[in-house]
Order: C-alpha cells, then structure tokens, then sequence
C-alpha cells in the first residue's frame, strides 16, 4: 500500500490510530534520542550536590480530544559514577488513561568511564484499549485491545573531542486483538500486528556546554535501523534517522534552541512509517513513509525555579520531497506554558504546555525534561 493509498484512508486510519501503536514505538525511539543522549565530556556540567536528593517524582499528563486524558508520574534517580561523567539518569514512568489503557516504561541513561562511554536503555510495556461507534466507517460498533511490548538500546564510545561512534539495536512486538469483521478490515489494511527487530550505528557530534538544559553548543545525531526477518522480524526495511540540534543564549536568563530532525522508511510496512514528531498532534494520526520537521523552543527563565516556554514547528509527511508542496501535507504547531527546574545540577526539567496543530490537533501535556 503506497503512500497516496493511505491519504485516500486517511478517516480510517485516524481512527485506528487510537490503537496508539505508533505512540508507543515513538516513545522508546525519543527516549533513546532524548537530548541527555550524549554527553560532551569537558563540559562545565556541576557534580551533583548534598543539596540536592537523587530521587525525585513528577507528574505526567497528556490531555488531546482526538485521543483521551492520561495520567501518571515518573520516578527518577540520579547517580554520578565519576567525577569527570555526566549525571546518570534511571526512571520508571506509568500512565492511565480514560480508555482503561496503560503503559510503563524503564529508562536508564548511563555516563562512565571519565565520560568516554555510554549507554541508553528504554523498556517499553502497554495495553491500549479502544472503543469506535463507527469502526472504519462502517457505520458499525467495534472494540479492540492491543499488546505492545519493546526493547531498545544503544551504546557509544568516544572516539574524538566531541564525537561518539555506537551501535543501536530496537526489538518491538505488538499484537492487536480483534473478531469478525474488525478483524478483517484489519488484515485489510495491514494492521494485524508486528514484530520488528532492528540493528544499526549511530554517530554522534556534541559540544553542549549542559548534556540535558544546554544554554550553548550544538548536537548531531546520525543513525540508521536495519529491520530483518533474520534477526526475528516479520518484515525486511530500513529506517534511517538525523537530528540536529543548535542552542544559543541571547540573554542571561533566554535560551533559543532549534532543531532540524528527520526520518526515512525504505521498503517498510505500514507499522514502520513515520509519523509526526511535532507536539500538538498524536503520533500515529498520520502516516507516511518520511518525515522532517524543524523547531523553535523558547526557554525563558524567571525567578527561582520558574520559568516560561515557547515553542512552534513545522513538519511534513511525505513519500517524495514535491509532496511537500501540498498543504495538506504540511503541519504546522504552535503553543507555550511553564517550566520548573527538578534538578538544577543534572538539569532536570518539569514542562506544562498547551500546544496547538492544525485540523483540531491539540493537546495539553505535562512532561519530564525539554522536547531537544
């Protein structure tokens, strides 16, 4: 099924992306490319202090009419293992939702070796259930309930000032279960379920003054997913990813951050497409198989811990770079809030923001640390 196929179920799909497959595939792959993901080495990055505990919780909640309310928390823990390393980062974060669906997710972001080496790992677990009055249009009432499972890693060492080289592997597995005609119009359109595993390289270019609240420097990662049935996958595609990101203070208490980021899909599936990355709209809404977005993240900080965002992007889903010219594939997004510094040392974030998309695409979120 090529990619205009989609546009032309684009209704259908919408609604099947309440299966929210999608969301959970993103949320371990940004984990892995969260901004902490690398770490520059000589930075001016403090140690962490008495002053301030290595545990703390933070609420999480995503509030988005075209999806549903969740809640839920992140607990986290700081630890330094070296005095030449950045702070390490292990949280466990869970979610509920108004649709009795749920995730938890385990993320260890570590920083060893005098900052030579590290090594991100996310584990991923959800069940989302789903309720349609008109399932695809038919005019008829459906359920369904899916099963997501995840796995995904990536290791790095320094081979230059500012340079890391590593290896990324991601194993995923989702199985959506359905009866009778639900079923059907499913396999229909290839969204039966999944297993994907993948291996890659990455390479990474860091000179950050701050690994996860930069006030200046910039940040490069480049990386690619070979998704094969011979490492245990259902299908045979590659996936390729870029970000890059730029940080600038303009003033003692405003940081301007932008940041370019794309994915590629080669040969892929319908789960393996790339959605929208941008806040405002629910990943997995709208497929294709490439996307590039950039955006501006404003970080004004106030008095104390306080402090205001502003943040706005542009993205674009396309099969060729011509779709592009089509607004209909263009999505642009806009809003602000508040943010409170957990952790001043290792730079631990708390964001309340409501951002908006176009098409009714918008969302309140409440999150752990900065989008980049």
């Amino acid at each position: 099924m090529n990619f205009y196929l989609i546009k032309k179920f684009r209704l259908p799909l919408e609604m099947i992306s309440r299966l929210s497959v999608w969301k959970l595939l993103w949320i371990c792959g940004s984990l892995l490319l969260a901004p902490g993901s690398a770490f520059s080495g000589e930075s001016g990055e403090p140690e962490l202090t008495a002053k301030e505990k290595p545990f703390f919780v933070v609420p999480l909640l995503t509030s988005n009419p075209k999806m549903s309310t969740s809640v839920g928390a992140v607990a986290g823990y700081l630890h330094q293992f070296d005095s030449e390393s950045a702070p390490s980062m292990f949280s466990l974060s869970g979610t509920y939702s108004d649709s009795d669906s749920a995730f938890a997710a385990l993320f260890a972001q570590m920083f060893f070796d005098r900052g030579q080496q590290q090594l991100n790992v996310a584990l991923v677990n959800g069940r989302v259930n789903n309720d349609y009055d008109d399932f695809l249009g038919s005019g008829l009432p459906a359920q369904t309930t899916d099963k997501v499972h995840m796995v995904g890693g990536r290791y790095s060492y320094r081979v230059g000032a500012n340079w890391f080289l590593g290896i990324q592997a991601m194993a995923s597995n989702y199985v959506i279960e359905a009866e009778g005609a639900v079923e059907q119009a499913l396999e229909t359109i290839g969204l039966t379920g999944v297993d994907s595993v993948g291996l890659g390289l990455a390479a990474e270019l860091d000179s950050r003054d701050h690994k996860r609240n930069p006030k200046s420097g910039k940040h490069l990662i480049i990386g690619n997913y070979a998704y094969r049935e011979d490492f245990g996958g259902s299908d045979d595609y590659d996936v390729y990813r870029a970000n890059f990101a730029s940080y600038h203070s303009l003033a003692e208490r405003y940081v301007l951050a932008w940041q370019l980021s794309g994915r590629w899909a080669e040969q892929a599936p319908i789960s393996g497409y790339s959605s929208i990355a941008l806040r405002g709209y629910v990943r997995g809404m709208q497929l294709a198989p490439n996307s590039t977005h950039f955006a501006v993240d404003n970080r004004i900080r106030l008095k104390g811990r306080f402090g205001l965002t502003i943040y706005g992007g542009v993205a674009c889903l396309y099969d060729e770079m011509d779709d592009c010219s089509d607004s209909s594939n263009v999505y642009p997004s806009f809003g602000g809030g508040a943010s409170f510094m957990v952790r001043e040392q290792a730079g631990v974030v708390l964001r309340a923001e409501y951002i908006a998309g176009k098409e009714g695409s918008d969302g309140f979120y409440v999150t752990l640390n900065n989008p980049f």
